[in-house]
């Protein structure tokens, strides 16, 4: 490159370049430079590097010794103008060579960033913000279906027949269901994916809970891999894992006093395998069987693209299959 074409490139370059001698001296520095650190050229060459800093953040000693080991430094730096007056500067600067490869000196790049930071920090102000009128719109949430839930208690008290109260039952089950989801939502730091294990933890722990005065002393026990998914495929798949953890509550454990129930979510490469199977009697296969839901269960796993099966194997096992793409990116 013709010198005089570089040479003015480095004049008319926007940013603060300095280049200073193996003893830190300082011997040009371009318009840029002057502008930002507020002399005169002819007041900044002949003095050190520390000209410019405010010492604040970093020892210029010891950035100098980094160049001289590495051939280089970077990063975020408080540096200082001639009215003492301290910015965020962002510096690059980089050891220089002559043609017989010696060191020769530094040449640094130096841009204020102030206003770069600042508008960061609003930005994450503003995130953090949305962050917490969201969080309250899951909590909100969370009570308006708690309400509804209570709703259709004192509504059932009217009704004795028992297919209707089995009805209501079921519906107050996947009003819990969701209502778990905006639950774990509240309490978690990321929005914009669900953790399955913190789910599907809540969801057990509530059924637990609902049918825990029924005739059968049911354990649930869960072996789940970390596994998040976006809340959009969450509400879905809460709703498959209420329908057949209830069928198996209601119907798998008729006549006995204890009976178990096996919850696990294994994770490889993006997918993931759940698996939900009790130790009960079993039922008989039956896609228009209403007390299973399996309707339900199918229109609900194509909305999440999702694979599913019923199998017989020492009481009723379940299994879906969750591909790759139901999994939010991290």
């Amino acid at each position: 490159m013709d010198s005089k074409l570089f040479e003015n490139m480095i004049q008319n370059n926007w940013n603060a370049v300095v280049f200073a001698n193996m003893q830190n001296i300082v011997e040009y520095v371009n318009p840029a430079a002057c502008a930002l650190y507020g002399y005169e050229a002819d007041e900044i060459i002949g003095q050190t590097t520390d000209i410019f800093n405010s010492q604040l953040t970093h020892n210029t000693d010891d950035i100098v010794n980094s160049i001289k080991e590495k051939g280089y430094w970077y990063g975020e730096i408080i540096q200082r103008r001639k009215d003492n007056s301290n910015f965020n500067a962002l510096l690059s600067v980089q050891l220089i060579f002559n043609e017989k490869n010696e060191p020769v000196g530094f040449a640094s790049n130096s841009k204020d960033i102030t206003l770069d930071i600042e508008s960061a920090k609003h930005l994450r102000k503003t995130i953090e913000e949305k962050e917490i009128l969201l969080r309250e719109l899951h909590h909100r949430v969370k009570n308006n279906l708690a309400l509804i839930k209570g709703i259709l208690t004192l509504q059932a008290e009217k009704y004795t027949g028992e297919t209707c109260g089995d009805l209501i039952d079921d519906f107050k089950n996947r009003v819990d269901a969701l209502a778990s989801l905006h639950k774990t939502l509240y309490n978690k730091n990321n929005l914009d994916k669900v953790n399955l294990v913190n789910y599907i933890e809540e969801l057990c722990s509530s059924l637990s809970q609902t049918f825990e005065d029924g005739p059968t002393s049911v354990q649930i026990h869960l072996s789940l891999q970390e596994y998040d998914t976006e809340i959009t495929k969450a509400v879905p798949l809460g709703l498959i894992i209420n329908e057949v953890i209830t069928n198996s509550f209601k119907h798998a454990f008729e006549n006995r006093t204890i009976g178990t129930i096996n919850v696990s979510l294994l994770s490889n490469n993006g997918s993931a395998i759940l698996t939900i199977q009790d130790d009960g009697k079993g039922f008989k296969l039956n896609n228009d069987s209403k007390s299973m839901g399996v309707n339900l269960i199918k229109d609900l796993s194509e909305q999440i693209d999702s694979n599913y099966k019923f199998e017989q194997n020492n009481g009723t096992k379940f299994t879906l299959t969750l591909s790759s793409s139901n999994q939010s990116n991290n």
